[in-house]
């Protein structure tokens, strides 16, 4: 009967019309051309969400003006609308606390799409989608953000990042960690710090990313090779740490953090201001800083000497936004100081054997807390400048430039020199970076972009040779192209780049040599995403990224004394060359089930690794375990999983797998150093705040495990580890937290237990495994105070 009653109205309502075609037109939506018969069974759905925490809007309204029509957001926050022809339509989404927010549709078939309105009163531009549910891009990728991201806040951005299936951390003690994507890390992973690549001193295995965590509302990771894009040396991956946009609308607002935990007593805070003036709406600026300081982290048997941390860094930003052009430059300072375990530093080649064979400290039994950090520790600062602008170029597309300039001083304390005031190695390395891409306008069914990019470095050294002086220079030039039609997406892109490295170094005479290195190379992908439909996309793709060895490869010889090794490279290194496959199937926004599956083959040939040399090296300095860079053919083969079901209303259980096995194909052996494969399941319960004016609200609890299987695909007729991989472990973690609010100002608060069992274990991807357990029993409290000076 109901279905009678809409469709006699229908018709009533064309028979009214018919003599007014003008309004016709104006009043239904506008039809797709080309279309001879219009498919009027599509079916337009999808969640109203929270756009930074991702919570469901219970109750939001989704109105489509052009029919008249409205549909409520259930108890899943789902909205549907049936019987759609194809076209374009307006959703105007509302919710009590949130801005009304408009989002164009165009309609080619049943669409699932997402609606996220913002709490703060924001302009949001029209949306257009083309075809079905369908990703960005064909290569795998996964974001932390809202929630998800503030309950790791206070953590380092490796650990922070380590919730992403197929991602973990390589560590040097429990103050440094970097973080890893299918088992490659260092130059083969880019970071882009707000839209700039991040430029340090990242081939060191113990040189921690000089980012702040805090600055990000989004972490995106891209897996596998991305260096059409983002240029060459992305083989294992890209990091994406995005700020949240500067504020459009006239007010001030802002929020601080504070923070404590136990096991290394670690105090932080950070707190951020944002402003829009009145006066002149396009101009908003922001102020941001954190501090942080930890003393000697604790096994569960015995404190780790030296091992405290203290952090300082702050940001600014301003930008000027117009709907045709605008401007942004942002400044940030990174600030650190990381002691390094004293007793990884050893005397002599007997002291050295003996610290293995112990399996603690020798000082364990009389260490005891403190914040003083003594040598040896790292003394790190990195400048970074970003000047942005982009310019709408009417119907034929946007025109975006990007220049970024960074200094990167890093300085290293040997215990050997306890005596000087002076590092015993001080690195400066000055970057400059530009690029300008080309957005055209979409043409038909396809849209893309072309771009150049260009990157300056000159690096200098102090007190040491181990790492020679450099100046390199890189350009590369890009084209990516997307067709998409209905529910089939295809990419391609192709990329050159050149790289000049002129290297100044002494010879064993102390003679100086200026060898220059010359290295071109091409980079490409294709892929193809297609929604099956019924919440389910599959995704192929093909990518190539290569990388030119560095400097420290090539011609580093002695100490690196942060990593407590002794380190010699290969001038004769050829370049990397990365092939990498992979199928990915998404079944996403159902009411229960959601989940990722990524399945990888990555091919790398001249694959560059350190290897461990038979015996330690003495030198004046001490002894030290030595490694030298090799070469082989690698493939590298594994799977992500992640999953999420929804047990009853509030009761969320989650399943995370990443799976690696790492071959050298030369030799027919597993390669070194690689990733176990590891589990992580959780339980996830949400409770329910009914009523309005609660003072509690968005309370959870959550219990789960981290399954870390011992890694017994280590290399058997190649190098020998010093000493044997160690054994499997399992971790206990829970999470609680909600939300205060006192009159109008609201408090979120949140605590982390981290190794609940206080499990004595140690971490194979972990330096200084050789010598002491990991961190035990670790409680983190966290307090999040937004405000609002409107």
């Amino acid at each position: 009967m109901l279905i009678i009653r809409s469709t006699l109205k229908q018709l009533a309502l064309v028979l009214m019309l018919l003599p007014t075609p003008q309004l016709l037109a104006q009043t239904l939506p506008a039809p797709l051309s080309g279309d001879a018969e219009q498919d009027c069974g599509l079916t337009l759905s999808g969640k109203v969400l929270d756009h930074d925490t991702r919570e469901i809007l219970v109750g939001a309204t989704v109105h489509i003006p052009e029919l008249n029509s409205t549909s409520i957001a259930d108890a899943y926050g789902n909205y549907h609308f049936h019987h759609l022809c194809k076209g374009t339509y307006t959703l105007l989404v509302t919710y009590v606390g949130y801005e009304a927010e408009k989002y164009t549709v165009r309609l080619f078939n049943s669409t699932v799409k997402d609606l996220q309105p913002h709490i703060a009163a924001q302009t949001l531009g029209t949306v257009e989608i083309t075809g079905s549910q369908l990703r960005e891009t064909a290569q795998s990728q996964q974001s932390i953000s809202g929630r998800e991201l503030e309950q790791t806040r206070g953590l380092a951005l490796a650990e922070t990042l380590k919730g992403i299936a197929g991602v973990t951390t390589l560590q040097t003690g429990p103050t440094i960690s970097k973080p890893v994507i299918h088992g490659l890390h260092s130059n083969r992973v880019l970071l882009l710090n707000n839209g700039i690549r991040q430029e340090g001193q990242q081939w060191g295995t113990e040189h921690a990313p000089e980012i702040d965590p805090f600055v990000a509302s989004e972490m995106k990771v891209i897996k596998g090779a991305a260096g059409v894009r983002y240029g060459a040396d992305a083989i294992g991956g890209v990091i994406i740490v995005e700020p949240k946009p500067l504020r459009t609308t006239p007010g001030v607002d802002g929020e601080v953090y504070l923070l404590g935990s136990t096991n290394n007593r670690q105090l932080a805070s950070s707190a951020t201001v944002n402003g829009n003036i009145a006066g002149i709406p396009p101009l908003s600026w922001r102020l941001q800083g954190t501090f942080k300081k930890a003393g000697n982290s604790k096994t569960p048997d015995y404190y780790l000497e030296n091992t405290g941390l203290e952090e300082q860094n702050f940001s600014a930003a301003v930008g000027y936004k117009k709907e045709t052009y605008g401007a942004e430059v942002y400044f940030s300072q990174f600030n650190t100081k990381l002691g390094i375990l004293k007793e990884s530093h050893i005397g002599n080649l007997s002291d050295l054997l003996q610290a293995i064979e112990r399996g603690e400290p020798s000082n364990a039994a009389n260490a005891a807390f403190t914040y003083d950090i003594n040598r040896p520790y790292q003394d790190v600062q990195h400048s970074l400048l970003k000047a942005k602008g982009y310019w709408q170029l009417g119907e034929a597309g946007k025109l975006e430039f990007v220049y970024g300039w960074q200094r990167n001083i890093r300085e290293e304390y040997d215990v050997r020199r306890s005596e000087s005031s002076l590092p015993s190695l001080q690195l400066t390395l000055n970057t400059h970076t530009t690029e300008a891409v080309f957005q055209h306008k979409p043409l038909g069914n396809f849209t893309g972009s072309v771009g150049i990019s260009t990157i300056y470095q000159r690096n200098t050294r102090k007190y040491s040779n181990f790492l020679p002086q450099f100046t390199g220079v890189t350009a590369g030039v890009f084209a990516i192209e997307k067709w998409r039609k209905d529910r089939l997406q295809l990419e391609a892109g192709v990329r050159y780049d050149y790289k000049h490295l002129l290297v100044k170094t002494f010879e064993g005479n102390n003679n100086l040599i200026k060898p220059t290195y010359n290295f071109n190379n091409i980079s490409g992908t294709l892929g193809a995403v297609y929604d099956v439909g019924y919440h389910l996309s599959v995704g192929l793709s093909a990518t190539s990224a290569w990388r030119a060895p560095g400097a420290n490869e090539l011609f580093s010889e002695g100490v690196h004394h942060s990593a407590a090794t002794y380190e010699v490279g290969d001038p004769t290194l050829e370049s990397e060359q990365a092939y990498n496959f992979e199928l990915s199937v998404d079944y996403f926004n159902n009411a229960r089930l959601n989940g990722k599956l990524s399945l990888y083959q990555n091919y790398i040939n001249n694959f560059i690794y350190l290897a461990p040399l038979p015996e330690p090296v003495l030198t004046i300095r001490g002894a030290f375990p030595a490694f030298e860079y090799k070469q082989t053919d690698a493939a590298l083969r594994g799977a992500d999983l992640s999953l999420s079901y929804k047990l009853v209303p509030g009761l969320v259980v989650e399943s995370k797998t990443s799976l690696l096995f790492a071959k050298n194909l030369n030799t027919n052996d597993y390669l070194i150093f690689m990733p176990a494969n590891r589990f992580s399941n959780s339980l996830r319960y949400e409770f329910d705040h009914n009523g309005q004016g609660k003072r509690v609200t968005e309370t959870y609890l959550s219990v789960g495990g981290d399954q870390v299987m011992g890694q017994s695909r280590v290399p058997t007729k190649t190098e020998q580890d010093f000493a044997p991989a160690p054994e499997a472990y399992f971790l206990l973690r829970a999470e609680a937290g909600t939300t205060l609010h006192i009159g109008k100002q609201s408090f979120e608060i949140g605590i982390t237990g981290n190794n609940l069992l206080n499990t004595v274990y140690r971490e194979y991807l972990n330096k200084l495994r050789y010598y002491a357990d990991e961190p035990g029993r670790l409680l983190m409290f966290r307090v999040r105070i937004p405000l609002d000076f409107s």
